[in-house]
């Protein structure tokens, strides 16, 4: 209730204020009442069973919409293991119309399909472009996946659903912990949820790489939060060899180096260990999967090159990603436009973080990997999925806004979380459904 400065003087505790002021009947009478009554403390258990119910819930609402959608795929073509990487690759053929279980595993999740059931292909196995392509898709969920289709006997959609959905709600209970410690019960599930409401989380029930490389984010950056180094490096290799989005972690651990340089004049040695080594991993992380590919599968020849040297050939390719492309198309205007965007969203997420009391490891992580993304990408829709990395620090967003207890800010939180809900259907229906037939579509998802 109280705290002793300096002298031995007291001053009450200003969260302590905060909740005498918001327990008063007349600010009660508010519409924020809400708000306030979830500020109490509340049973672990009682909170978790509420995010998960609430998570369920919106998995539900993705899992009709899917369904609905699965109406309007086309079939996917013949199985084709010979091809180029370039074009949709099909593994399992499904017909026109296929329903739910059709539509888990399209785009990136035929070629996890592959892996999980087939392995990677040796060098002298390698007969075409797209064998090759299979080795440019790290191992982590597929062989997650194939570890589920092995313990339970599920096929590979199902399997990977089931997984993805495990991941999904162990990253929306991260989130909130993390959110916790700086905000209220309340609005630290508001931001758990918001990370379900992004357009792109129905990939929680599909089979991509993103829930597990999430959890691994989080796993990360809660150890280094915790200024337990040594623990976020496994995870740290772990996320290598999931997503190759382990690059910008080596701004966070550079941070965290230099913090401890100039606050620990003791032991420097000892503490910047674990820190210098985790920052060369990061940095070495795009190229770790590859080196390891190369290693396994022998020397690569022919058509085994795209596969086993993505890297290098999207380094060979580098135009600046979305920020070369736009400026090409659109020139310094629309430069412009995507840099104010960009930064605006940044900033306010930046100081959300730091008014809220939040990590600041938050900020060091998502804009240096929003950045990160549009600077090495090119400009296509999948940057939806992308991003949904970056929603630890996204959620952010209306979480500052409702916490200003004010009725403009908590409208501006539900509408920015109405808009995410409702672009989830538009990501479904016109980003993820192959709808025309799957050669007519360039890479959206």
């Amino acid at each position: 209730m109280v705290k002793t400065g300096h002298g031995g003087a007291t001053r009450l505790d200003p969260r302590h204020v905060q909740r005498c002021v918001l327990s008063h009947p007349a600010i009660g009478a508010m519409p924020v009442m809400s708000a306030i009554a979830l500020d109490r403390q509340r049973p672990r258990w009682a909170v978790a069973a509420c995010l998960m119910l609430a998570y369920l819930a919106m998995r539900t609402v993705n899992l009709l919409e899917l369904w609905a959608a699965s109406s309007s795929q086309a079939a996917s073509g013949r199985p084709n293991s010979e091809g180029r990487p370039s074009e949709y690759f099909v593994h399992t053929a499904t017909p026109a119309h296929p329903g739910l279980a059709g539509v888990w595993a399209n785009w990136d999740g035929q070629w996890y399909e592959r892996i999980a059931m087939e392995g990677y292909p040796r060098s002298d196995e390698i007969g075409s472009a797209n064998d090759a392509w299979a080795w440019a898709f790290p191992p982590g969920f597929p062989l997650a996946a194939r570890a589920v289709m092995a313990a339970t006997g599920m096929t590979f959609p199902h399997a990977a659903v089931a997984l993805n959905l495990v991941l999904g709600a162990v990253a929306t209970l991260l989130v909130y912990l993390m959110l916790r410690a700086g905000v209220s019960t309340f609005l630290a599930a508001g931001g758990a949820l918001a990370l379900n409401a992004f357009p792109s989380a129905p990939l929680f029930m599909l089979a991509f790489s993103e829930a597990l490389a999430l959890v691994l984010v989080l796993g990360v950056l809660m150890a280094t939060i915790a200024h337990r180094h040594w623990a976020a490096i496994p995870l740290l290799l772990l996320l290598s060899l999931t997503r190759p989005v382990a690059a910008p972690f080596a701004v966070v651990f550079l941070a965290h180096g230099l913090a401890h340089w100039r606050t620990d004049a003791s032991g420097r040695t000892r503490r910047l260990l674990p820190i210098v080594l985790a920052a060369v991993i990061a940095l070495a992380s795009p190229w770790t999967w590859s080196f390891i590919a190369a290693r396994y599968a022998g020397p690569a020849e022919g058509p085994a090159e795209s596969g086993l040297q993505r890297t290098q050939s999207i380094l060979k390719g580098f135009e600046f990603g979305w920020f070369g492309a736009v400026w090409r198309s659109s020139g310094l205007a629309g430069l412009t436009l995507l840099v104010l965007v960009t930064g605006l969203v940044l900033v306010v997420a930046g100081l959300g973080v730091r008014r809220l009391g939040l990590p600041p490891e938050l900020v060091l992580w998502g804009a240096t990997y929003v950045l990160f993304v549009l600077t090495v990408t090119p400009l296509h829709p999948a940057v939806v999925r992308y991003l949904l990395l970056a929603t630890p620090l996204l959620a952010v967003v209306p979480v500052y806004a409702a916490a200003t207890r004010r009725t403009v800010g908590v409208m501006a939180a539900l509408a920015l979380i109405t808009v995410g809900l409702s672009l989830q259907w538009v990501w479904i229906r016109y980003l993820y459904i192959l709808d025309p037939a799957p050669a007519l579509l360039p890479f959206a998802a």
